[in-house]
């Protein structure tokens, strides 16, 4: 069995003009070795792919059968599903979430669209690029979080997103516009514990595979974002307590709204869920991430599930979770057809 293992690398450097974070989604030669040494394990054979212009061609031709897709794509909006649309344009099966889900949780504000009122979310508003009211804004409760509606992995989010009235969320979102040319998503600030969730597998048998704390490693009276700030530096700044440190009656709500969220989205395979605590211990959905990184050290899936299941068994299950999937669908697929002979 042959498998693309599709991504994007990240570039040694950033183009000019182009803001310092522009690809902190992207993978390292660690992540795409350590992905590859996983699936070989399994007897596959696996060769990396980049997901450029290049890539229909590559893919087309190069007599895969499968494909493991980490690739966050190229442009803004809906840029992690374009790969998964070449995919499907080519007839390659592929891990991972689909076309619609991809667009849709990289937009944050579609997902808090979708997934509410089942799944709690904090009050926020869209200030769209050159628009926004004041009037919006000043109705909300201060302090606030300003972030980019269609990034990931923290990018756009600084110390500086924290902003204590109205004023400084619109100036917050002008330097937004202005440095990634998408719209601003400004929340209600959070203040208990925040809380990411990994769920894998699909339809009935999606599960939670674990919850993980994120908070801050030395005790402040500053407000905790996790920040970019953080995330960089996060094996002196930042503590995981996994399970987190949260009564049972919490962490079942937890589990449910991810569970809720993870269906009502369309995940498949694994996803990634972001949930904080309200003023009243109520948790939030703030997002949904159906590409989680893969970094054996860094990212925050693999730091969660570092004690509960071994790297290598995390990446080939989400492999033999789609495998599954994908039988399951070509199943269905030959008793739709043969119960009708005529094609009708």
């Amino acid at each position: 069995m042959r498998i693309a293992i599709l991504h994007n690398p990240r570039p040694a450097e950033i183009p000019e003009g182009m803001p310092e974070d522009s690809f902190e989604e992207y993978d390292s030669a660690e992540t795409i070795e350590a992905i590859s040494a996983a699936l070989e394990a399994m007897g596959v054979e696996t060769e990396p792919v980049v997901a450029d212009i290049d890539m229909p061609r590559v893919l087309r031709n190069g007599g895969f059968h499968s494909v493991f897709n980490i690739a966050e794509g190229a442009g803004r909006r809906s840029r992690e599903a374009l790969p998964a649309a070449v995919c499907e344009l080519l007839g390659l099966p592929y891990t991972g979430s689909d076309v619609l889900t991809l667009a849709v949780t990289l937009d944050k504000m579609a997902t808090r669209r979708l997934v509410s009122p089942e799944v709690p979310v904090a009050r926020g508003v869209l200030v769209e690029v050159g628009g926004g009211s004041p009037e919006d804004l000043a109705g909300l409760r201060y302090p606030v979080v300003v972030k980019p509606n269609d990034e990931g992995s923290s990018k756009g989010i600084r110390r500086e997103s924290l902003c204590v009235n109205a004023a400084a969320a619109e100036a917050r979102c002008r330097w937004l516009h202005q440095q990634y040319g998408c719209p601003a998503l400004v929340e209600e600030f959070l203040s208990g514990p925040e809380v990411t969730v990994a769920v894998r597998g699909n339809g009935a048998a999606a599960e939670v595979l674990g919850m993980m704390e994120i908070a801050p490693a030395e005790e402040s009276h500053e407000p905790f974002l996790y920040s970019l700030e953080f995330k960089r530096d996060w094996r002196r700044r930042v503590v995981y307590r996994v399970p987190p440190c949260l009564a049972p009656e919490t962490l079942a709500a937890i589990r449910s709204h991810a569970l809720t969220a993870y269906r009502l989205l369309g995940c498949r395979d694994i996803a990634r869920l972001d949930f904080r605590m309200d003023d009243s211990g109520q948790p939030r959905l703030l997002e949904c991430n159906p590409l989680p990184g893969l970094n054996p050290q860094s990212s925050d899936l693999v730091i969660l599930s570092r004690g509960l299941v071994p790297y290598a068994e995390l990446v080939q299950g989400i492999l033999r979770d789609a495998m599954q999937r994908q039988a399951v669908a070509l199943s269905a697929s030959s008793v739709v057809r043969c119960s009708d002979p005529e094609g009708r």
